[in-house]
C-alpha cells in the first residue's frame, strides 16, 4: 500500500520508548500516542510514515478530522484514498479491540419528529443515559422533511425523503450527495422497494429500486444508480412477486429481499457486479413449522436480517416467541441453523423486517429488531434490555461503523 511520502524516521523511538509493535493498543494508549506525536511534529518532523498510519488507522473519525491540522503531510495522509481505505478495514475488523468503539446504531426517531439519534454500542452497552444520546444536526438537507433509511455500508448510508429525494451521507464527516432525480412509473400505486451497497470489484456504490404497483403481480420494473456514473439505468424486471422487505439486505456483494413463495421462505438476491438476480433457498420448512405455529393473517411472519455479515431470519408468531435462524455458510440452504428462542416483546413497530445482530463480547448478542432493541447472552439463555428500548422512539435504524469514505464519487 502506497502513501504520500512523509519524512525520516529515528525520533519517534526516543520520544515514545515504551511503544512496542506486538503490543496490543488499548483506544486511551493510541489517543496518548497521537497527542505525543503532535508535540513531536512540532519539533521534527522524522516521524516513519509506517508508524503513523499504523496509529491513525486505529483512531476514531472525529479524532481524524482534528488531526488533519496538524500538518499538511498529515492532511494529505488522511485524505489520501487508501489510507480511508485502511481506516476502513481496521474498522470492520471484529477482532480489532476497538471495534464497538467504531460501532454505532444509527436511528430516526419519532421524537424530535424524524430526526437521527447516533448510540454508540460502546456506550449502550455501558449503561448510557438519555443525556449521553443527545439528538445531533448531521448537515443533511431538509432535516424535518419525513425520512427513511435504504441502508448503509461502510460508514455511508442512503436516505430516502418525502421517499422522493435520495441522498447518501457519511453522517461522521457531515458530507453528503443527492442523487439524480428518479424517472417513477406514472402509476399512482407504484412504490419502492430498494437498496443501498457496495460493490468491490470496481468500487462502486449503488442504490437499486423496484417500483412495486398494488394489485400488480409483475413483473416490477427495477433502476440502480451506480456512483461511478453518477445516474440511473433500468436493468432486467423483477419477476419473483412481491418483496416482503421494504429495503433490500445487503451482503457479500449483493441484495437480498424476502418472498413468501407457496409459504416457504426464499431469499432473491441481486449481484452488483453483475445486475442479475438469483435466489436462495430458506431453512427448511417443516423445521420451522416445528418451531412457530402461530401465523398472523394467514402470512408467514418472517424477517430477514443479518447477524454480523451472516444472514439470518427471524420468525416471529407474534404471541409468546421468535426463533433466530442463521446462514453458517453463504449461498447453502442446508447451513441454516436454528441459533437460539427469544419471547415476544411486543410489536416492532413500523418496520418489522429491519434486523439487525452482532456479537458483542463471546456471551452477548446485540439484537435490533425493529423497534426493540435487547443485549441477549447466549450462555445464560437470558437477555436485558438496552437504554435505548426504554428512552428513545425509535422507528427506523441501522448498525453502521466510522468510516472516512466520502459520498461523492471522487471519494474512495
Amino acid at each position: 500500500m502506497n502513501f504520500p511520502t512523509s519524512t525520516n524516521s529515528g525520533l519517534i523511538y526516543s520520544t515514545m520508548r515504551w511503544y512496542n509493535h506486538s503490543y496490543l493498543l488499548t483506544p486511551q494508549v493510541i489517543i496518548s500516542m497521537a497527542r505525543e506525536i503532535s508535540s513531536v511534529l512540532e519539533l521534527s518532523n522524522s516521524i516513519p510514515n509506517e508508524l503513523v498510519v499504523e496509529i491513525l488507522t486505529r483512531l476514531p473519525v472525529k479524532s481524524l478530522a482534528r488531526f488533519k491540522c496538524v500538518s499538511k503531510p498529515w492532511h494529505s495522509l488522511i485524505s489520501f484514498p487508501a489510507f480511508i481505505k485502511a481506516h476502513l478495514k481496521s474498522a470492520i475488523n471484529t477482532k480489532n479491540s476497538e471495534y464497538l468503539l467504531k460501532l454505532h446504531l444509527f436511528c430516526i426517531c419519532t421524537y424530535p419528529r424524524n430526526h437521527f439519534r447516533e448510540f454508540s454500542l460502546h456506550l449502550l452497552m455501558g449503561g448510557a443515559q438519555n443525556d449521553d444520546l443527545a439528538t445531533v444536526n448531521y448537515g443533511i438537507p431538509n432535516p424535518n422533511s419525513p425520512m427513511r433509511i435504504l441502508g448503509s455500508c461502510n460508514g455511508i448510508v442512503c436516505v430516502s425523503m418525502n421517499e422522493m429525494q435520495l441522498f447518501i451521507w457519511n453522517p461522521f464527516l457531515k458530507n453528503f450527495k443527492l442523487l439524480p432525480s428518479l424517472r417513477r412509473p406514472s402509476s399512482l400505486c407504484c412504490y419502492m422497494k430498494d437498496g443501498f451497497g457496495y460493490e468491490p470489484l470496481t468500487d462502486d456504490y449503488k442504490v437499486v429500486a423496484i417500483f412495486y404497483c398494488m394489485g400488480d403481480s409483475g413483473p416490477y420494473e427495477v433502476q440502480i444508480y451506480s456512483r461511478k456514473t453518477d445516474r440511473w439505468k433500468r436493468i432486467e424486471n423483477f419477476k419473483y412477486g412481491n418483496p416482503l422487505d421494504q429495503s433490500a439486505k445487503y451482503a457479500r456483494g449483493k441484495f437480498h429481499w424476502l418472498i413468501d413463495s407457496d409459504g416457504c421462505s426464499e431469499i432473491v438476491t441481486l449481484d452488483l457486479a453483475t445486475e442479475r438476480f438469483g435466489k436462495i433457498g430458506g431453512p427448511n420448512p417443516d423445521a420451522v413449522l416445528e418451531c412457530c405455529s402461530v401465523w398472523e393473517y394467514d402470512d408467514l411472519c418472517a424477517s430477514l436480517g443479518l447477524f454480523s455479515d451472516n444472514l439470518c431470519l427471524l420468525y416471529d408468531d407474534h404471541e409468546t416467541h421468535m426463533d433466530l435462524w442463521v446462514m453458517e455458510e453463504y449461498g447453502d440452504k442446508d447451513s441454516w441453523v436454528r441459533y437460539f428462542t427469544l419471547p415476544v416483546f411486543g410489536t416492532p413497530g413500523l418496520y418489522p423486517h429491519n434486523l439487525r445482530l452482532c456479537w458483542l463480547n463471546d456471551d452477548e448478542i446485540f439484537f435490533y429488531y425493529g423497534c426493540v432493541v435487547i443485549v441477549y447472552n447466549m450462555k445464560e439463555r437470558a437477555h436485558r434490555f438496552t437504554t435505548l428500548s426504554v428512552d428513545s422512539a425509535i422507528y427506523q435504524g441501522e448498525l453502521m461503523v466510522e468510516s472516512l469514505v466520502l459520498p461523492s464519487r471522487g471519494g474512495p
